[in-house]
C-alpha cells in the first residue's frame, strides 16, 4: 500500500488492512518518539510506478518495532543521508545494491545478501545509495535499541556486543557497526513470502505480521550461533569466496539445465566435495536445494504474470514431468500451481505462498 505524492511519483505509507469480518484498524502506537526516529532515521524512498504490482509498505509490528517491504522498478539512483537514533536495523536484499558510505570506509550490500547494522546516536556520518537497476527488492526490520534488548533479552544484548567487537568499524566513535553476511536458505524463504503477500486484507496483514516477527526471531538466532561457532568455523580464502559465487550465478542463470557438478566445478576451479561442502556452509543450502529453489521461484513468477499452461511452464523451469513439478511446487509454496495461477483472472483468489506450510 502506497501513498502517491505526484504524477507517477510514490512514497510509503503504512500499511492497515480492510475491516473485515468485525476485525478492528490496527492503532497507530509506538514506543515514545519512536515512529519520529524512525521517520528521521531514514526518509522515505520515493520511485516511479510502473508496475501496478509495485509495492513499497511499512507495517507497524509492535511499539517499537517496524518493517518495511519494498518490490519496484528503480530507473534512476538515488541518495540520502542517515542519522543515528537508536535503532537496529536488519537489512535482507534480493534484487538491487545498496551502497552505504561515510568517512569510515564504504559498504557495499550486494542481492542476496543480509546486513545488521546499528548507528549510534553520536553517529550522522553515512550516505545511503542505491543504484538504479531493473528492479528494488527487499525488506528491512527497523528495532529500537531498549525494545529489542527487552524482548530479546540476551540474544538481542549479544548481538549488538557482536557488532560491536568485530563488526564493520569494530566499535569506532562516531561510525556505524555493521556484519554483512550472504543470504541462508531460512532467510530467504521468510522473505520471499512477505514479498509475495499483500498486507491489505485482515488475515493477511496479520500473516506479514506474523511473518516479521519470525524473520526478528529466526536472525537473532543464526547471529547467535555464528558468533558462538566463529573458533570452530572453516577457513575460506578469497579465492574460494569468489568461485562460490561464481558457482551461484552460473546455476542462477542456467537452473532449467543446470551443469553436471563436475563440469560446474572445472568450472569455477574447486573439486567437487569441496564446492559441495563449502557451498552449503556458504550459502545455507545444498548445489541441489538452491537449483530447486530458483526453479520453483521462477514458475512462481510464471505461473502469475503469464498466459503459460501448466505444463509448459513446468517444461521450462527443467521438470520433464508434471507431476513432479507439482509435487514440487505444492510441497514448497503450500498450493498447488493450478491455484496459484488462477488467482491471475480471478482476483478473490490471492495466493499467499506458505500461509498454511
Amino acid at each position: 500500500m502506497t501513498l502517491v505524492v505526484g504524477p507517477g511519483l510514490e512514497a510509503e505509507e503504512f500499511v492497515a488492512p480492510r475491516m473485515e469480518d468485525g476485525a478492528a484498524r490496527p492503532k497507530n502506537w509506538f514506543i515514545g518518539s519512536f515512529e519520529e526516529r524512525y521517520r528521521s532515521y531514514r526518509p522515505s524512498v520515493e520511485f516511479y510506478r510502473r508496475n501496478p504490482t509495485d509495492r513499497y509498505d511499512a507495517y507497524r509490528v509492535s511499539p517499537g518495532f517496524v518493517m518495511l517491504v519494498v518490490d519496484a522498478d528503480s530507473p534512476r539512483q538515488f541518495e540520502r543521508r542517515r542519522s543515528g537514533h537508536d535503532i537496529v536495523e536488519f537489512h535482507f536484499r534480493h534484487s538491487g545494491t545498496l551502497v552505504l558510505v561515510g568517512a569510515w570506509g564504504e559498504l557495499r550490500v550486494p542481492d542476496s545478501s543480509n546486513l545488521i547494522w546499528y548507528q549510534p546516536n553520536c553517529c550522522s556520518d553515512v550516505a545511503e545509495r542505491v543504484e538504479s537497476c531493473a528492479r528494488q527488492t527487499w525488506v528491512s526490520l527497523y528495532c529500537d535499541r531498549e525494545w529489542l534488548c527487552g524482548h530479546a533479552g540476551r540474544y538481542a544484548t549479544k548481538l549488538l556486543d557482536s557488532l560491536a567487537e568485530g563488526g564493520g568499524c569494530r566499535g569506532s566513535l562516531g561510525a556505524p557497526w555493521f556484519i554483512e553476511q550472504p543470504q541462508c536458505y531460512s532467510i530467504a524463504d521468510i522473505t520471499n513470502r512477505l514479498l509475495q503477500t499483500r498486507g491489505d486484507g485482515a488475515l493477511d496483514w496479520l500473516y506479514c505480521i506474523t511473518k516479521a516477527t519470525e524473520l526478528l526471531y529466526v536472525t537473532l538466532k543464526l547471529a547467535l550461533s555464528a558468533r558462538g561457532s566463529n573458533l570452530t568455523r572453516r577457513h575460506v580464502s578469497e579465492a574460494d569466496q569468489r568461485a562460490l559465487l561464481r558457482a551461484r550465478e552460473l546455476l542462477k542463470a542456467q537452473f532449467a539445465t543446470p551443469p553436471q557438478l563436475t563440469s560446474l566445478a572445472r568450472q569455477v576451479g574447486l573439486n567437487p566435495s569441496k564446492l559441495c561442502t563449502l557451498f552449503q556452509d556458504r550459502f545455507g543450502e545444498s548445489l541441489f536445494d538452491f537449483v530447486r529453489r530458483q526453479r520453483l521461484e521462477h514458475a512462481q513468477e510464471l505461473l502469475t504474470r503469464s498466459g503459460l499452461q501448466i505444463r509448459q511452464i513446468a517444461t521450462a523451469v527443467g521438470y520433464r514431468h508434471h507431476s513432479t513439478f507439482t509435487a514440487a511446487f505444492t510441497r514448497h509454496f503450500g498450493l498447488a500451481p493450478k491455484r496459484a495461477q488462477r488467482s491471475m483472472y480471478d482476483p478473490a483468489v490471492r495466493p499467499t505462498f506458505g500461509a498454511g506450510s
